[in-house]
């Protein structure tokens, strides 16, 4: 193989070898690190004397040669004997140092004894031995001794042996170092074929540092696919290290844990090495080219050098350069990261720098660093109140990856205050409960620790009513009422606020407010963008909380299609990590599923289990509410009014035990009412509803569905009024569903007043409502014997071929006229109604068909039959 930038050195032993020819003895010592060619300049000085003629003694020491015999003079000896076996009257090869001795001296011929040593670090004292003695015998031909050796010089025995040569007259010693860049770049040249395109030489030698062994090494992998942990690289790079000995190996894995954080002081540590010690040892890695300043000099390299440490090792050596990072004043986060490699906290140092690393990560938005120095520090300490201080923390943290696990970590607090425990938190703990929704076990904590109500207090604008019991304040700190005015704020919040650690709780209290205050879609549109950004944090006890609360907003506006595809959302983000959280976004999902008649869809997913149903055992969170409510709903859907009576009124029982039973808490009265009036008991749904009217500023959703059932339980000349009302209250809050409901039995009390043209308006209206709702239970209740298709298509019969014509256009007064025309009313009539003639009403219609660019009555928009509801009323 040729030798690359060796000339210098390839001329001094070609000098050496001549003047051995000339009769003389010369001794060559051929130094450099591991990797650097030795090797391969004494095997082509071997060749060279090969073809000259002289006599070649070969041997390579290695590692175990000192503990099996006289190794080196073992294969000396066998070279001898295979030239007695080719040279007439040669001396018999010897069996002992003293017989190669005179062997040697015994030699004669034209071309001169050539004896080679590789690695003689290695070699055995006998046969180095032979070495020394072999200058000293007189020769009659000359002598050519040829020597690799270590930078630094070699072992104790090797080191007399050479300091015994040293006194010869003709002793030299040549030095290999690594390659430079031109002669990394002529082996680039010579390998130009296999390596792969871009590579340079300025990258190899980076990576190399010059290393012939390294270099050719990585050079042939490009032959097949890049360097990997078992490739040729990585061995020629374990190889090196082996070579440069036990404290050069042992410095070179400590500075690979290292990484970017190395310094030779902190590498030394690690090893255990003596400052002189890790000196020499970072010496001989730098001539090697492994390194490149106080670091290694490439991640390879690295890798190659842990690659053989078994697992055990790893995490040992791990924990201690965490240890030695601390103590040289390391941040907290970069000894985080290497004890969270070694598993464990080993100590209360560690512990309060993983504490400290995971407020770091949490400040940085990253949840999963935070939540992994957390649990490890919570692992890690033996005092209780520390470990329930981290548990209350990974409480508050893990909720937005995995809210069961958040759930999980409450439960040793609450224990050990429920076991009077000293250091056992109080107002931290209730509210976190409070924030998951465990009110009661909230209310339990603050029974316990009653200084704890007055920090939550602190915390929070508490309704007066709840000052007293620490119930109806947990449940209300977990969803306040909230006020009509308060909503302006909540968006203003929601609009100037990003989603954060700290911020989380107040942006879904925002959401909340907006639901309760009768503003789903403006709670829909912020979801929407808050449910994406979590999303992409990857924050899915977040994404299913804020999916969750679309889901319930699209509810609210009839979007049945949109609040599955948002509860179903929910549930895979947190399918199996739930929690109770989880009766959330269920109830979304079964309510969605249930309103489209997909009856076995929703049922498998009511499973989740609940307590049995006694007084004292209804669930313990508030997420169970709108569960029972879905269910009851289901039940309700598919004939068993009675099970749906029971949930509605657990649901009652709860909402009012924990002060929910508000303007916006769940309208439990309503549902109730609907299932009484499916058991035909219209007084008990007159309770109900008078009840659920009763509630003080009761929202418009509820209070639209409270009128309509409420119209139910009265006599038929009295329904069309409050339908009316209920009408314009559910139109105003968004809510299609309910409005479909709504419009349907008001086309039905005009059937049974006489009113068929108007009612069958009306009614195609309501069935057009609960058709864009995908409602297909509510579409056959409305044409019972038409499918969606069939009416579908008449509806649309019904409509304009082109886009609607916008009444915007129309003046208040020209708006009811034309409101009464579309509900079928002739110009008589409206007149009537309007107080105004006929011939005023016909001046509005002609104004009416030329804003709209209509020509007739049919082409009106069909909106326009429902106005009649708001801006006339019944008479």
């Amino acid at each position: 193989m040729t030798l690359l930038s060796r000339d210098t050195e390839l001329a001094r032993l070609h000098a050496a070898f001549a003047a051995a020819e000339a009769g003389a003895t010369a001794i060559v010592l051929i130094e450099g690190a591991p990797g650097c060619g030795k090797s391969e300049t004494l095997r082509t000085v071997a060749g060279t004397a090969r073809e000259r003629g002289a006599t070649v003694l070969w041997a390579a020491a290695t590692p175990e040669g000192p503990g099996t015999g006289h190794r080196a003079l073992d294969e000396w000896a066998e070279a001898l004997r295979t030239h007695s076996a080719r040279t007439p009257g040669a001396v018999p090869a010897p069996a002992t140092a003293t017989a190669f001795t005179a062997a040697v001296r015994g030699l004669d011929g034209p071309a001169p004894l050539v004896i080679c040593l590789d690695d003689l670090q290695y070699a055995d004292a006998a046969s180095l031995a032979c070495l020394t003695g072999a200058t000293r015998a007189p020769r009659g031909t000359g002598l050519f001794i040829a020597l690799t050796g270590p930078l630094g010089g070699p072992g104790a025995d090797a080191r007399d042996a050479v300091t015994e040569l040293l006194r010869h007259p003709g002793f030299d010693r040549i030095r290999l170092g690594r390659l430079d860049r031109a002669a990394t770049a002529a082996l680039l040249r010579d390998r130009h074929r296999g390596v792969a395109r871009g590579e340079s030489a300025d990258r190899l030698y980076g990576r190399t540092g010059g290393n012939p062994l390294l270099l050719r090494a990585l050079l042939s992998e490009y032959d097949t696919a890049r360097p990997e942990p078992t490739g040729p690289f990585a061995d020629a790079v374990r190889a090196c290290l082996q070579r440069c000995g036990r404290p050069a190996h042992d410095l070179a894995r400590a500075l690979a844990v290292l990484g970017t954080h190395a310094t030779v002081e902190r590498a030394a540590a690690i090893a255990g090495a003596a400052p002189a010690e890790a000196a020499r040892a970072l010496a001989a890695l730098d001539e090697t080219g492994l390194t490149d300043g106080p670091a290694l000099r490439h991640p390879d390299i690295a890798a190659a050098a842990l690659e053989t440490l078994g697992a055990a090792e790893r995490t040992r050596l791990y924990g201690r350069t965490a240890e030695v990072l601390y103590a040289d004043r390391a941040e907290a986060e970069t000894v985080a990261s290497y004890l969270r490699v070694h598993g464990s906290a080993p100590g209360d140092w560690a512990v309060r720098t993983l504490c400290e690393a995971g407020q770091q990560a949490l400040a940085a938005d990253e949840a999963e660093r935070a939540a992994a120095c957390l649990q490890l520090a919570h692992a890690g300490t033996d005092d209780e109140p520390t470990r329930w201080r981290i548990g209350l923390q990974l409480a508050a943290l893990t909720w937005r990856l995995t809210p069961a696990a958040a759930e999980q970590h409450l439960d040793a607090p609450l224990a050990a205050l429920r076991a009077g425990r000293p250091g056992a938190p109080t107002g931290s703990l209730a509210r976190l409960l409070v924030a998951q929704g465990r009110a009661a076990e909230a209310a339990e904590v603050l029974r316990l620790a009653p200084s704890g109500a007055a920090a939550l207090r602190d915390l929070f604008a508490v309704p007066p009513a709840s000052d007293s019991d620490d119930t109806l304040l947990c449940a209300a700190l977990w969803t306040h009422p909230g006020d009509p005015r308060e909503a302006s704020t909540a968006e203003r919040l929601l609009d100037g606020t990003p989603l954060a650690h700290d911020t989380f709780e107040p942006l879904v209290q925002a959401v909340r407010i907006l639901l309760h205050t009768g503003h789903p879609r403006r709670a829909a549109a912020r979801c929407g963008e808050l449910q994406a950004d979590a999303e992409h944090r990857r924050a899915r006890g977040w994404q299913a909380m804020f999916a969750s609360l679309l889901g319930e907003a699209l509810v609210h506006l009839g979007d049945l299609a949109g609040a599955e595809r948002a509860a179903s959302a929910a549930v895979a983000a947190v399918a199996g990590r739930g929690g109770t959280f989880m009766y959330r976004p269920v109830a979304v999902l079964v309510t969605a599923l249930t309103a489209m008649g997909r009856y076995d869809d929703a049922a498998r997913h009511l499973p989740l289990p609940l307590p049995d149903r006694l007084p004292d055992q209804l669930p313990g969170t508030v997420h169970a509410l709108p569960y029972l409510q879905a269910r009851g709903r289901y039940y309700l859907a598919t004939h068993r009014a009675q099970a749906a009576l029971s949930e509605f009124l657990d649901v009652g029982r709860l909402a009012e035990r924990w002060g929910l039973d508000h303007r916006g808490g769940l309208p439990w009265r309503v549902d109730a009412a609907d299932a009484l009036l499916r058991l035909r008991r219209p007084g008990e749904a007159r309770v109900l509803t008078t009840a659920q009217l009763a509630v003080p500023d009761i929202g418009a959703r509820t209070r639209g569905m409270a009128l309509r059932l409420h119209a139910a339980t009265e006599e038929a000349h009295g329904r069309p009024a409050l339908l009316t009302r209920a009408i314009a209250d559910l139109r105003g809050c968004g809510d299609r569903l309910e409005l479909a409901k709504a419009v349907a039995d008001f086309g039905r009390s005009l059937q049974t007043m006489g009113e068929g043209p108007r009612a069958g308006s009306v009614i195609r209206r309501a069935w057009r409502l609960a058709d864009e709702c995908d409602a297909t239970p509510l579409c056959g209740e409305i044409l019972p014997d038409r499918r969606r298709g069939d009416a579908g298509a008449e509806v649309r019969r019904c409509a304009p071929a082109t886009a609607e014509p916008d009444v915007a256009l129309l003046s208040q007064s020209e708006r009811r006229v034309a409101a009464l025309a579309s509900a079928g009313y002739t110009n008589r009539e409206i007149g009537g109604k309007l107080f105004v003639t006929t011939s005023t009403v016909e001046q509005h219609l002609t104004r009416i068909y030329r804003k709209l660019n209509i020509s007739r009555r049919q082409d009106l928009p069909i909106d326009l039959q429902l106005d009649i509801l708001e801006h006339v009323g019944v008479q």
